[in-house]
C-alpha cells in the first residue's frame, strides 16, 4: 500500500516526502534527460533531490516536461479529494461568503525540513489563499454514529460539519493501484 512493493509515485496520501517509487522515478528520468543527479548518489540524497525536482523548487524537470507539474497536481487533487481535510480554510463568522476564483485553487508547492536534526526535505503544499492542503490521519477518529443513521452519514459528505472526515477504505487510488499491479503480476 505504500509504494515499496510495487513503486507506485506520489503517495502524497502515505507521507509527505518522496517515497522509494519517487525517487525510482526521478532517477530514470534524470538519467533518460541527461539532468544532474546527487553525487554521491545516498539515500538522503537522492530522497532531497527527488523532493526538490517533484515539488518544483529545482525547476529542471519542469522545464523540460512541463505536463510532470500537471500529472503531479492531478494525482494531489485526486487523493486529496479522497483522504483529505477540508481543502479551504474555515470561514469567518463576521462575513457572509468567501468567493473563490479558478486562481485560488493552483497548488503552491515548497519544501521544509522536518527539524533542525533531521536534514530529510517533506513537501508543503498551500492553496486558496495559503490554506495548508493536508491529508487526514490514518488514524483519524471517527465520530460514533446513532444506530438508523446510514443515510445521514452519507448526507455528512456534503454539509459543513467541523468533525474532521475519516479516510475512506478501499476508495484511495492506491489500494487501486496495487491491487491492479498484484493480479498482473500473478497473470505473469
Amino acid at each position: 500500500v505504500d509504494g515499496t512493493l510495487h513503486h507506485t509515485i506520489f503517495n502524497f496520501d502515505q507521507s509527505m516526502s518522496p517515497m522509494e517509487g519517487d525517487v525510482e522515478l526521478i532517477t530514470q528520468l534524470s538519467i533518460n534527460l541527461a539532468l544532474p543527479r546527487p553525487y554521491p548518489p545516498t539515500p538522503e540524497s537522492r530522497m532531497n533531490h527527488a523532493a526538490s525536482l517533484i515539488t518544483g523548487r529545482n525547476g529542471a524537470i519542469i522545464e523540460v516536461l512541463p505536463e510532470f507539474e500537471y500529472f503531479r497536481d492531478i494525482i494531489f487533487y485526486f487523493k486529496h479529494s479522497v483522504s483529505g481535510k477540508s481543502a479551504t480554510p474555515p470561514e469567518d463568522p463576521k462575513k457572509r461568503g468567501t468567493q473563490w476564483y479558478p486562481s485560488d485553487s493552483i497548488l503552491r508547492w515548497d519544501l521544509k525540513r522536518r527539524d533542525k536534526e533531521n536534514p530529510a526535505l517533506e513537501y508543503t503544499v498551500h492553496a486558496f489563499r495559503g490554506h495548508p492542503q493536508e491529508y487526514v490521519e490514518k488514524a483519524a477518529l471517527v465520530e460514533t454514529k446513532k444506530e438508523g443513521a446510514s443515510f445521514s452519514g452519507f448526507l455528512s459528505l456534503f454539509s459543513k460539519s467541523k468533525a474532521e472526515r475519516a479516510r475512506l477504505s478501499s476508495a484511495d487510488p492506491t489500494t487501486v493501484v496495487n491491487s491492479c499491479g498484484e493480479k498482473f503480476q500473478k497473470s505473469k
